[in-house]
């Protein structure tokens, strides 16, 4: 068993792995509230 902190908020309803030919891929998606947000800035 092991354990990692992450620096941010994962939505563990979407949390999958896959392991094929030896390598485990785990995909931790980050929570809307974690992403960044972009904002669009009109230049006149």
């Amino acid at each position: 068993m092991r354990s990692v902190r992450l620096p941010y908020p994962i939505d563990v309803d979407k949390v999958s792995a896959e392991y094929k030919d030896g390598i485990l891929k785990i995909i931790l998606p980050k929570k809307e509230e974690a992403k960044p947000k972009e904002i669009q800035i009109n230049v006149n």
